[in-house]
Order: structure tokens, then C-alpha cells, then sequence
């Protein structure tokens, strides 16, 4: 049987990481919660309060089925009256 010698280089690679990754990482999940956290606020508050603000209870559950084109998250786009 042979043996192979490695050397250190690619284990050094591995041990390099990207603080600035990590940063971003971190406060993207802040992010989410925050945004999980106003959804579930706003999930509590009764229908006629949320259309009286302009938001469709069923965006709301949208939102935290995790469907992304709920008017929460795009504003711009004309609701659809159902």
C-alpha cells in the first residue's frame, strides 16, 4: 500500500472565513424576524381593521405561507378585488 502526502494548503482554505458573510447572514435573519413577527401582529388584527389600512387578510396569510408576491411585499402592484 502507498501513502500520499497532502499538504496544508487546501486545509488553510477551509479555515478562511468571511466575516462579512457571517454580518450578512446574521442581520438577514434578524430581517426575518422581524418581518415573521409583523406578520404574525398583523394576522391578529381583526378584517375590517386591516382593509381599512389597505391590506387583504388573505396577504397577510400569503405572506406567511412565504408566497412573496403578497401586496406586502410589493406595494406597488394593484390588488386584485376579490
Amino acid at each position: 500500500m502507498t501513502t500520499i502526502d497532502l499538504d496544508e494548503s487546501p486545509l488553510a482554505i477551509r479555515h478562511n472565513t468571511d466575516a462579512g458573510f457571517i454580518r450578512r447572514l446574521l442581520r438577514r435573519l434578524v430581517q426575518r424576524h422581524r418581518e415573521r413577527a409583523t406578520l404574525l401582529g398583523l394576522s391578529r388584527m381583526q378584517p375590517h381593521l386591516l382593509r381599512d389600512v389597505g391590506i387583504e387578510p388573505g396577504d397577510i396569510f400569503d405572506a406567511l405561507d412565504g408566497k412573496r408576491s403578497s401586496v406586502l411585499f410589493n406595494p406597488m402592484r394593484k390588488p386584485d378585488h376579490r
